[in-house]
């Protein structure tokens, strides 16, 4: 079966590529691959004298009259049309790139040209708005996995835009149109619709693609053309075929219902191990993400080395039976800047003056994040650390949190307790906290009490 196309060239031994204006007659096809933009774009250069054309017949195209020397652009356009008639009603399939319509006036003959003036509309529809207006989008959904067109959208997903979408009303009885893939907020993108004996497939549009990936796609949309031009459909048979026994089909049916059953338990087994391993992971935000992400990190990281966690004078706070911390977070590319401080000052003080208490304050501070911890200089100004150790705050880098989690899972993976004690000791921290002052280790602290 051999294919025209217009427009878009498709580089495969089945498809024969011409202009509207030189184009074969569309009844020597069964099915034609035809982007409507082609049809205006040709047209104006034809009109404006940009470029020259000829007929299939060797004469040149004017926008002017017919005689035996020249043709009219005005009666190429109008014979497209009957064509495109005649095809669809001997069955043949178009398959159109949908694209708003668009008015060219100019050609002497044919005031009335548009991208569509050549193709019969389906039943109850048009290709103007509503049921065919313009729209901008990336966004491809598949609706029908077993339409011949599905599989290429969905390989050639990265390639793919669309310029127009179609009434969401299209798939109504009225319409007779059957959806094939949607857009942004599911708008119809892509459909099949009956139109006289034959089949329109509006199609999104396809990219500027080369060498064997285009060569791919031509092969691909060439066999969905087929598929759908000689009435193949991977439809789902009814359900009382099956009560029609074949040798050997039943057994082969149990076997297949077995099979799937396993396929869903190991799926959703593969889920759930997936969301644990998440849940864990999610702990090395604490070395790379900032904003909420960060945020959300080190409250999961506090709560994991006993420290109770809750929303407090517009931020975080922390409890450990009747002692509080507010605290305060920032993750930076550069060093953590004073900034959190300032933060921690201002709540600290209104919670002073509006409650009469005095509570402890801790920063948590994630400076060059986009830097493995080992490599990053510092993580802090001068300032950050001075102000924290002269007004008794606790001051911690969110690599010794992830190690004081790493600590923490590690010791509930063996049956223990959660490291209750490092949470403790940072929230009555003074200045700069390290690991091994958060554990107790460091000889200091080896003797003496947590507090």
């Amino acid at each position: 079966m051999r294919i025209l196309t217009i427009g878009y060239s498709l580089p495969n031994q089945l498809v024969d590529n011409h202009t509207v204006l030189n184009a074969p007659s569309l009844t020597d096809y069964q099915a034609a691959f035809i982007d409507p933009e082609a049809f205006t774009g040709a047209v104006q250069q034809l009109v404006e004298g940009e470029r020259p054309f000829n007929a299939q017949d060797g004469r040149p195209v004017v926008n002017g009259a017919t005689t035996a020397a020249q043709v009219s652009a005005a009666d190429q356009l109008l014979r497209r049309a009957e064509e495109a008639e005649r095809l669809l009603e001997q069955g043949g399939t178009l398959f159109v790139v949908g694209r708003p319509n668009a008015v060219l006036p100019g050609v002497v003959g044919f005031e009335g040209f548009d991208r569509y003036s050549w193709l019969p509309a389906p039943k109850g529809g048009g290709w103007n708005p509503p049921h065919l207006r313009a729209g901008e989008g990336q966004t491809i959904r598949i609706a029908d996995d077993q339409h011949p067109l599905s599989a290429v959208l969905r390989e050639f997903r990265r390639h793919i835009t669309y310029r127009a979408v179609l009434d969401p009303a299209v798939a109504t009885a009225g319409r007779e149109g059957h959806v094939i893939a949607t857009g942004g907020a599911n708008m119809p993108i892509s459909a099949e619709f009956d139109v006289l004996a034959g089949h329109v497939v509006i199609t999104p549009v396809f990219g500027s693609l080369t060498g064997t990936t285009r060569a791919k796609l031509a092969q691909d949309l060439v066999d969905a053309m087929t598929h759908v031009a000689t009435g193949y459909r991977n439809e789902e048979p009814p359900s009382w075929t099956r009560t029609y026994a074949l040798p050997g089909s039943e057994q082969i049916e149990a076997e297949l219902e077995e099979a799937q059953e396993a396929e869903s338990a190991a799926a959703a087994r593969t889920t759930a191990v997936r969301e644990r391993l998440g849940r864990l992971t999610d702990q090395r935000r604490l070395l790379w993400a900032s904003g909420p992400a960060f945020d959300a990190a080190v409250r999961e990281a506090l709560a994991l080395i006993g420290l109770e966690a809750t929303d407090a004078d517009q931020g975080l706070a922390v409890t450990e039976g009747e002692h509080t911390a507010l605290v305060e977070v920032e993750s930076s590319q550069d060093d953590v800047a004073e900034w959190p401080y300032v933060r921690l000052q201002r709540r600290l003080e209104r919670r002073l003056l509006d409650e009469g208490e005095q509570l402890r304050g801790i920063i948590v501070a994630n400076g060059r994040r986009g830097t493995s911890p080992p490599g990053r200089r510092s993580q802090y100004t001068d300032a950050l650390r001075i102000a924290c150790e002269n007004y008794g705050y606790a001051l911690v880098t969110a690599d010794t949190l992830f190690s004081l989690v790493q600590r923490a899972l590690g010791t509930d993976a063996e049956g223990g307790t959660p490291y209750e004690a490092a949470g403790r000791r940072l929230l009555h921290g003074h200045g700069l906290i390290t690991t091994e002052q958060a554990m107790g280790e460091t000889e200091e602290e080896s003797d003496a009490s947590i507090f």
